[in-house]
């Protein structure tokens, strides 16, 4: 977990950006469930996302959604291809383990 600095092709009009400092802020699990909340920096704007990770036997399937205002931002400057291509890569960093983790992590375990 690096944390380090990546370029992402975006649409071809913005060129590429800049996502670094991918961050999960707080996680809670349940058996092979992981609810997680976080936030990176895209071309020097703050993004906050949340997600789900579970896990299986091929690997870990992880989705991420963007909070609703820093999606509009994203938007209005790198067009849908590039909050596309946004998610994408944040969903890649946190399926190979490229992020810092900064706050609690909850596991919650289920009674016998």
């Amino acid at each position: 977990m690096n944390g380090g600095i990546g370029l992402i092709s975006c649409t071809p009009s913005s060129g590429r950006m800049d996502i670094s400092g991918v961050t999960i802020e707080s996680v809670e699990t349940e058996e092979k469930v992981s609810l997680f909340r976080g936030r990176a920096v895209v071309d020097g704007m703050d993004v906050r996302f949340s997600g789900i990770a579970v896990y299986t036997i091929g690997g870990p399937t992880v989705g991420v959604n963007l909070e609703q205002e820093d999606e509009a931002r994203l938007l209005s400057a790198f067009g849908k291809e590039g909050v596309d291509a946004v998610i994408a890569e944040l969903q890649r960093r946190i399926v190979e383990g490229d992020f810092s983790v900064s706050g609690p992590v909850r596991i919650r375990r289920q009674p016998l």
